[in-house]
């Protein structure tokens, strides 16, 4: 009896072991190399796709010079009182071929540009067609924004107002993964700048995950977290025909059992 209790016990310690390596996020980064956790991981410059709401700033020395491609709100030109960018500006809506219509210059195809691209972009529009001085173009992507989906307390879409968000930090707007949500084989579903998609698989008990290429997420970006096999088997439902043709079985076993019972 003794040797039954301890083995119970171990099995129960075992299997607390294997739930916690499940659960734990970046296991084991603490023994990464010091010149490993030194190595950069690259924010990738989001690339402009149709929908994007862009804030456009166009600063100069002289804001007079500038001031026609510098919207307001209420779409009339306005000086710009310094060269400091604000979102202040009203917004430029890329439409479904990547096209913005921008002030003066008019018709603009930035869908698939990186941002800092479509800034140098817009300023060789400007310069020195319009402009004796060289000029700054700053875009924001206004309508930056993630989707977390499945075995989060908080499933929604994120807004993210400065534009960089790692995919824990993404997790943590979510409220964390519930403790049926699969850690080990997230799903990312990435809207590229051409129009097409990108699927990856994420691994937050790896501690490499600190320098993949899909640690920072881009906007559009959505975060599907699976359900584990305790989840998905709690979840199965036994068809009713199955359910009766069981319990059919059972009634006839009974019946059988009561006749062998009987003819001893």
């Amino acid at each position: 009896m003794k040797n039954l209790t301890l083995l119970a016990f171990f099995a129960m310690f075992l299997i607390s072991c294997n739930e916690t390596k499940q659960v734990a996020y970046l296991q084991e980064v603490e023994s990464l190399p010091v010149e490993v956790l030194q190595q950069k991981t690259l924010l990738a410059d989001p690339r402009i796709v149709p929908g994007d709401l862009l804030s456009i700033t166009v600063g100069s020395d002289n804001p007079e010079s500038v001031s026609i491609f510098n919207k307001t709100f209420s779409g009339s030109t306005s000086s710009v009182e310094n060269s400091t960018p604000t979102s202040s500006n009203a917004t430029y809506l890329v439409d479904n071929k990547g096209i913005i219509d921008f002030p003066i210059i008019g018709k603009l195809n930035v869908g698939g540009m990186t941002r800092n691209e479509a800034e140098e972009f817009i300023k060789s529009k400007i310069y020195p067609q319009y402009v004796k001085k060289e000029p700054t173009v700053t875009i924001r992507v206004e309508n930056f924004k993630i989707a977390v989906l499945g075995e989060v307390k908080v499933p929604n879409i994120y807004n993210v107002p400065n534009e960089r968000i790692s995919v824990l930090e993404a997790v943590a707007m979510a409220g964390d993964l519930q403790l049926t949500g699969r850690r080990d084989n997230i799903l990312l579903i990435r809207f590229k700048g051409d129009g097409s998609k990108e699927v990856a698989r994420i691994n937050l008990n790896d501690p490499n995950l600190l320098f993949s290429p899909y640690f920072y997420l881009q906007q559009n970006d959505i975060l599907y977290v699976e359900p584990n096999k305790s989840k998905a088997r709690a979840a199965y439902t036994v068809p009713p025909l199955l359910t009766l043709s069981l319990s059919v079985l059972s009634t006839l076993l009974s019946i059988a059992n009561i006749m062998v019972t009987l003819t001893r």
